[in-house]
């Protein structure tokens, strides 16, 4: 018991560490009054500087390349990146009425901070944690444990909503998204396809026309999508461990 335990306290380490960087990015824009644009591109560097520690336990050889999601792609492994094609419903209820672009900057910048959110945020929770969680725990509990560090790590983030619906929507989202990813992850048994999803779900959000109620009923239209292609995710792991 005590090295299930560690596992689960040495991801939450983990998860903290890839905290620190955004934390410290908003503080920074915050005591600078820094103007919107400017603070993309000040985030997604931090982002971008949270990929440092995961490269050096790499390059020291503590680590390899596939233990932190970046295993070589095989002909089995495309094949069954085949199953993700039904995840390109969920971007439609937020962009059924199009893009707004505020301008070139914002675009660029928010593209400059989703990129490494992505990369930065599924080499910890889907590559490093996992990587701790499976030493003690079978695929189900890797798959719940990542989903609650997940969801956990991004509670903070929910607080900027205007009322307690829309903070404990995005926070089951959350949870969701978590849960979701993890399995992409373990079918695939690489984080890309997990991570162009992820870039690509927090970018479309920042720069659809929707907003406020709409916004809402559409994100609730989206988790709910995403439970259900978890759910079946969850049957094809279930067969694919069977075999």
């Amino acid at each position: 018991m005590k090295y299930k335990v560690l596992a689960i306290c040495k991801s939450l380490l983990w998860c903290f560490v890839v905290l620190l960087f955004p934390i410290a990015s908003g503080t920074i824009s915050v005591i600078l009054a820094l103007d919107t644009v400017t603070t993309l591109f000040l985030q997604g560097t931090f982002m971008a500087l949270a990929l440092i520690p995961p490269t050096i336990f790499v390059f020291r050889g503590k680590w390899q390349w596939r233990e932190v999601g970046f295993a070589k792609f095989d002909f089995k492994g495309c094949k069954r990146v085949l199953f993700f094609i039904p995840l390109l419903v969920i971007f439609l209820p937020v962009a059924i009425k199009g893009f707004y672009v505020k301008s070139i900057g914002y675009v660029i910048g928010s593209l400059f901070l989703y990129l490494f959110v992505g990369i930065s945020e599924e080499v910890y929770f889907r590559g490093i944690i996992p990587r701790y969680l499976k030493e003690e725990f079978s695929t189900k509990g890797i798959v719940l444990w990542s989903t609650l560090i997940f969801g956990i790590g991004h509670v903070a983030t929910a607080f900027t909503g205007s009322n307690g619906f829309e903070i404990a929507l995005t926070v089951l989202n959350a949870f969701i998204f978590g849960w979701l990813a993890m399995e992409m992850t373990i079918i695939s048994s690489n984080i890309i396809p997990v991570f162009l999803v992820h870039f690509l779900f927090d970018f479309e959000t920042k720069i659809v026309v929707m907003n406020g109620k709409e916004l809402l009923i559409a994100e609730i239209v989206r988790g709910i999508m995403m439970f259900i292609i978890a759910s079946w995710f969850a049957v094809v792991i279930y067969k694919q461990r069977k075999r």
